[in-house]
């Protein structure tokens, strides 16, 4: 079987119920379900504990889904720990569905450049993960923001 990588907010729009991104991404899931094994790093595990009102209640779902939770090699932190620091070094307001750039925000007083930070280490940690299997592939609602720091990736997106 090959592998899969799955973002967290694919899972949250599914166990929420978030009408047509629920069920698009319940549909898209359960076909590569059919010839996939589909994989979460460690920290996506963490981030879902926080939306079930129990851990065996994460633990049913995961299980009904078919998702395991997949191994990260150092290598792999390390990669994501370097991207991360680029997307800082050059971080701009982006839109996490298209990729497309927006203006800066600036200080009304000052003028100064309002850096905001979008994404967080977690966020690399799963592109991380995602490329260190054969496929390369994400299923994620994210696909600009990925598409631009993790441009080998294979994006599987309800809006493509």
């Amino acid at each position: 079987m090959n592998n899969i990588t799955v973002d967290t907010n694919p899972l949250v729009y599914i166990y929420h119920s978030v009408p047509e991104l629920g069920r698009s991404y319940a549909s898209i899931l359960g076909e590569l379900s059919i010839k996939n094994t589909l994989l979460i790093p460690k920290i996506v595990y963490g981030e879902l504990s926080l939306i079930f009102q129990k851990v065996n209640e994460l633990n049913a779902f995961l299980k009904d889904t078919g998702i395991v939770i997949g191994e990260m090699t150092p290598k792999a932190y390390i990669k994501a720990a370097n991207r991360w620091q680029e997307y800082n070094r050059n971080r701009v307001l982006m839109c996490q569905r298209c990729g497309i750039r927006l203006g800066k925000l600036s200080c009304d007083k000052c003028e100064s450049e309002i850096k905001i930070r979008q994404h967080i280490l977690t966020d690399f940690i799963i592109g991380a993960l995602a490329l260190e299997t054969k496929e390369q592939s994400l299923v994620t609602h994210d696909s600009g923001y990925f598409s631009t720091y993790f441009p080998e990736l294979k994006i599987i997106s309800s809006h493509q």
